[in-house]
């Protein structure tokens, strides 16, 4: 069957030619199929978070249509209703796609809106951000193969209604989704399909050079009057921004451009991706890397993709660019793990210490009466050991038993307080609180050698 091509800025989708005649039998339409998702494996959606953050349970679902927002509960979704988010319909038709794309029934909405382009995204939530009183705008990243099942272009759908039955508005929906590259979400996005949620702030100080105005290149701008377009046009054009940005890219020079499609596309991937990248750097590095190269390759192909495609070597340079940063975010976390260890093995050897120094006290000055240690005194205490002066294997020194601070015995011999007792409960408060901290500590440790591929550094540095 003969293929039609159809071009979306920086995705291709390919649709069977019949389904573009509007006499022959339409069929079903296919959600997203596997090449499709191959060549782009990530969506994007730009939102405005609520006051109640986002949940963090993974069972949760992150982003729900508003058919459904009603109908989720913390615990479970009552399953008796009918549609259910949790079961795909057989058909996506042309009446939902249709309620979805206008304004005053997408309440009513069964689908979630994202999108295959990242700089439609940053597009999009610059617009909002300026026009919108609110401006805690977030893009988040979502993994498109968790929704390989549930999701489906728009184009797909608005392109198989027959002539008698398009809206009114179709061809301005139309033009749209091919603009956004809308992809529609039946029911839910779950939390697990989301990699990272960025501020809109966040991600303009990381952009390339090419979506960046040169007259303004002060880091003390803030991150709008940095930008190459015009944002505050009330009309504004996404497929004139694609022209602009792109003749722009191909003016730079060489060194330039190459600057911005390796160095530039992974900073802005590992933007989009933190903190999730740093996490998995750890646990699972291959995993991790992949991810950001796909994401900074997907960067990096936007505003020329024959250039890079005549580049092979951008490639390879993105590929170690993103080996190197994942290395030092790994070794960043190892050491921070063993600092961690190190810092709670010198709070108990503080408390050992001071429980050691009152007991010698006591012994040495019976008729002397002690005060009971409270919070305060116990941060002091700690505060007053060396943290910077470490044996070869990172212990804290041992301090000897000295006489007692003037301040801490002064006012219980002026009121006359203090007894066998008041020491009795010093003791019993520092034993609970060393024991407490030593028993946490050696759980933290054996954590670190059975999840840690460096048992034996970490067994050297205890």
């Amino acid at each position: 069957m003969g293929m039609k091509w159809v071009r979306l800025y920086d995705i291709v989708v390919r649709i069977p030619r019949r389904q573009w005649n509007p006499v022959s039998k339409l069929p079903r339409p296919n959600y997203l199929p596997k090449n499709l998702i191959d060549s782009n494996p990530f969506l994007f959606r730009v939102y405005t978070p609520k006051e109640a953050s986002q949940s963090n349970d993974s069972t949760e679902p992150y982003f729900t249509g508003q058919l459904f927002t009603d109908d989720f509960s913390s615990s479970a979704f009552r399953s008796t209703s009918s549609p259910s988010p949790y079961r795909s319909p057989s058909t996506c038709t042309y009446a939902d796609v249709a309620q979805h794309m206008d304004w005053t029934t997408k309440s009513s909405s069964p689908y979630v809106s994202t999108s295959f382009s990242f700089a439609w995204a940053i597009w999009e939530a610059t617009r909002r951000y300026h026009h919108s009183m609110k401006h805690s705008v977030e893009i988040a990243v979502i993994d498109a193969k968790a929704l390989s099942g549930r999701a489906v272009t728009a184009v797909d759908v608005l392109a198989q209604a027959a002539p008698k039955d398009r809206h009114k508005d179709h061809w301005k929906w139309y033009r749209f989704a091919l603009e956004a590259q809308d992809v529609l979400v039946w029911g839910y996005i779950p939390s697990t399909a989301v990699l990272a949620s960025i501020p809109l702030t966040q991600i303009l100080n990381k952009v390339p050079s090419y979506l960046l105005s040169p007259d303004s290149c002060d880091a003390k701008d803030s991150p709008l009057s940095r930008l190459g377009w015009d944002y505050a046009n009330r009309k504004p054009s996404y497929r004139q921004f694609c022209q602009d940005l792109s003749e722009r890219f191909l003016r730079m020079p060489v060194d330039r451009r190459l600057r911005d499609t390796t160095a530039g596309a992974v900073r802005l991937a590992l933007c989009f991706l933190h903190p999730w990248f740093h996490h998995l750097a750890r646990d699972d590095f291959t995993a991790a890397t992949a991810t950001a190269c796909e994401l900074a390759l997907v960067i990096a192909r936007w505003p020329g993709q024959w250039w890079v495609r005549e580049h092979p070597e951008i490639r390879d340079l993105v590929r170690c660019m993103v080996h190197i940063v994942g290395e030092e975010a790994r070794e960043a976390r190892r050491v921070q793990a063993l600092m961690d260890a190190a810092r709670m093995q010198e709070i108990v050897g503080g408390l050992e210490q001071l429980a050691r120094s009152r007991q010698a006290h006591t012994r040495e000055h019976p008729g002397l009466p002690s005060l009971p240690l409270t919070p305060e005194k116990s941060v002091r205490a700690l505060e007053n050991v060396d943290v910077e002066k470490h044996d070869q294997f990172g212990r804290a020194p041992q301090l000897e038993a000295g006489p007692p601070m003037v301040g801490d015995v002064a006012p219980a011999l002026r009121s006359g307080q203090g007894s066998e007792s008041e020491s009795s409960s010093l003791e019993y408060f520092v034993r609970t609180a060393s024991c407490f901290l030593t028993g946490f500590f050696l759980g933290s440790l054996v954590t670190l050698c059975i999840l840690s591929s460096h048992r034996r550094e970490i067994a050297h540095f205890t």
